[in-house]
């Protein structure tokens, strides 16, 4: 997921680019003038570019392979967003597929739920500024963290940048009992912190931004939640 993240043009020459399948359970990560490094089953290769040839495609007159259809479709914009939250989602698949198999389900459920999983994606950096903000105050944070399960303080990325929001996205979509996170019981939460007569919670909003930081966060929560519920069941 990583190497596809940081997707190249492929080769000059050669008719292969990132994404491309072939045999299979073949997958085409990445590919310069020298080197390419691809997928067969679950094992990463990596291989000098005329050795890869001479293996994969010893009787072809030309070199070629299908790309992968949902990977194509990406733009440069998604393709670190969509890898980063396939490699959330990964985990809690079965090992015993191949790397190929577990693509082309994402690319499936991706594509067909492109819409609430792009509205998620704009809700959760907002999500994630006003859990920032929370954390000048700890113990107001840890009630909201708490409020998410056992595993979302670990599940809580470092930054809101396209790829941040795609793990925290796929998190959500993930596990059972204490083991899965959820922004159900949020909105509440923050309600509670807003109307809060508490030393601490009167001294984290005396400053107006974080009043409205909070304010933001709750309408946020709000609104992806069910977008989560929805996506969690699609998955």
């Amino acid at each position: 997921m990583e190497i596809l993240a940081a997707v190249s043009k492929g080769a000059p020459g050669i008719l292969l680019v990132p994404g491309a399948q072939w045999r299979g359970d073949r997958l085409l990560l990445f590919i310069d003038r020298t080197s390419v490094k691809f997928l067969a089953g679950n094992i990463l290769y990596e291989e000098d570019l005329a050795g890869f040839l001479q293996h994969e495609f010893p009787f072809s007159g030309t070199v070629s392979a299908d790309p992968t259809p949902w990977f194509a479709g990406l733009s440069s914009h998604e393709v670190p967003f969509c890898m980063s939250l396939a490699a959330a989602l990964a985990p809690a698949s079965d090992d015993s597929i191949s790397g190929c198999f577990f693509l082309e389900r994402f690319g499936r459920f991706y594509c067909s739920h492109r819409t609430d999983v792009e509205l998620a994606a704009r809700e959760l950096p907002l999500v994630l500024d006003g859990l920032s903000a929370l954390q000048q105050a700890p113990g107001l944070f840890g009630m909201c963290m708490d409020s998410m399960g056992e595993l979302a303080r670990a599940s809580l990325p470092r930054g809101v940048a396209r790829c941040d929001v795609g793990s925290f996205l796929g998190k959500f979509l993930i596990g059972a009992g204490r083991d899965q996170i959820t922004l159900a019981h949020l909105p509440s939460v923050v309600r509670g912190i807003r109307r809060s007569s508490t030393e601490e919670a009167e001294r984290f909003l005396q400053i107006p931004h974080r009043r409205r930081m909070l304010e933001t966060l709750e309408r946020s929560a709000e609104r992806v939640g069910p977008l989560l519920a929805r996506l969690r069941a699609a998955w």
